[in-house]
C-alpha cells in the first residue's frame, strides 16, 4: 500500500501543472442537427496549448442553460447565440471577445419569421384572441425561432403569457411541420426553412405574418477572473484564421448563422441594441426583453 501511494504521488508530480489543475470550460448549447462537442474540440485544443491550461468542452441542453452557466461561473468561455448574449451582456463579470464576420448574404438570410395557418390567424386576431393559440417555437432560448418573434409580438400589443401557449418543436423545420400539420396555430422559426418550402411549393396552408430584420450572430463570451485569461483568448480568437484555420472552420460549420465566415472580429454593440428598436419607448423594450430572457 505504501508503494502504491508513493507511485501515485510520483505520477501526479510528473503531470504538467495545467493538467493537475481544474480544467477550464468552453461551452455552447445543443442543437439536433450538429455535433457541437466535436465542433468545439479543435478550438479547445488550440486554446489549451496557447494558454497552457487544460480546456474541456461542454454542451448544455439549451441557450437558457448556457446563459445560466455563464452567470453562475461554471463556464469560462461560451459560443453563444444572440439570445444568450442579450441575456448576459449586462453582467459586469462577462465580456464579449469576438463574433463571426459573416458575409452580407449570410447576415441577410439570418432572420426569423412568424407564420400562421391560412384564414385562421392574423395579427389582428392575435391581438384580440381570448383563448390561447398553439404557438410552435424551436427550443427554449432560440433567437430566430422564438425571441425575435416574441419581441415583435410584445411591441404589437400581444400578451404572450395569456394569448399564446408555447410548445417546442426541436428544430426550425419541425416547427414549420407542426404548423403545416395543424399541431400549431402560429409558429416561430428561421426564415431559411420557410423560403425553402416556398421554393419547393410545399408551404401548404401557411402564411407569413412577419419577417424580422437581419439578426446579428451571437459572440464568444468570456468570464473575467475565470480559468481562461480573457485578454489572451481575445487575441487568439481575433487571429484564429491565421493560427488555427481548421479550428475556426469546425466551429463555423456547426452554426448555420455563421455560414461563410472566415474570421472573427470585435463585437459591435449597436447591432444588438437594434433588436428592441420596435418599441417606441426604449425602457419598455428593455423591460420586455428582460422578461423574455
Amino acid at each position: 500500500m505504501r508503494l502504491l501511494r508513493l507511485a501515485m504521488v510520483l505520477l501526479f508530480a510528473s503531470l504538467p501543472l495545467h493538467a493537475a489543475e481544474r480544467a477550464a470550460v468552453i461551452a455552447t448549447y445543443a442543437y439536433a442537427r450538429y455535433d457541437r462537442a466535436a465542433a468545439l474540440q479543435p478550438l479547445a485544443t488550440v486554446l489549451g496549448e496557447a494558454l497552457g491550461q487544460a480546456v474541456q468542452v461542454r454542451v448544455l441542453e439549451s441557450p437558457r442553460a448556457l446563459a445560466a452557466a455563464l452567470r453562475e461561473g461554471s463556464v469560462d468561455l461560451a459560443v453563444t447565440n444572440t439570445f444568450v448574449y442579450l441575456a448576459v451582456r449586462g453582467d459586469a463579470h462577462l465580456q464579449p471577445l469576438a463574433v463571426f464576420d459573416v458575409p452580407a448574404a449570410t447576415l441577410d438570410a439570418y432572420r426569423g419569421v412568424l407564420l400562421a395557418r391560412r384564414d385562421r390567424v392574423t395579427l389582428t386576431t392575435l391581438r384580440l384572441t381570448d383563448r390561447p393559440l398553439r404557438y410552435a417555437q424551436v427550443i427554449p432560448g432560440s433567437t430566430s425561432g422564438g425571441l425575435v418573434q416574441d419581441l415583435f409580438l410584445a411591441a404589437s400589443g400581444v400578451n404572450g403569457s395569456t394569448q399564446l401557449h408555447a410548445r417546442y418543436s426541436g428544430t426550425h423545420e419541425a416547427a414549420l411541420a407542426d404548423l403545416q400539420q395543424d399541431r400549431a396555430d402560429v409558429a416561430a422559426l428561421a426564415d431559411a426553412p420557410w423560403q425553402a418550402a416556398q421554393r419547393a411549393s410545399t408551404a401548404g396552408d401557411v402564411v407569413e405574418l412577419w419577417r424580422s430584420p437581419p439578426i446579428p450572430p451571437g459572440p464568444m463570451v468570456c468570464r473575467d477572473a475565470g480559468r481562461i485569461d480573457c485578454a489572451q483568448a481575445r487575441a487568439l480568437l481575433l487571429n484564429l484564421q491565421h493560427k488555427a484555420p481548421d479550428a475556426l472552420a469546425a466551429v463555423v460549420a456547426a452554426w448555420s448563422e455563421a455560414a461563410g465566415a472566415t474570421r472573427l472580429v470585435p463585437v459591435r454593440e449597436p447591432a444588438y441594441d437594434a433588436l428592441t428598436a420596435g418599441f417606441a419607448d426604449a425602457a419598455a423594450g428593455r423591460a420586455v426583453l428582460e422578461k423574455l430572457l
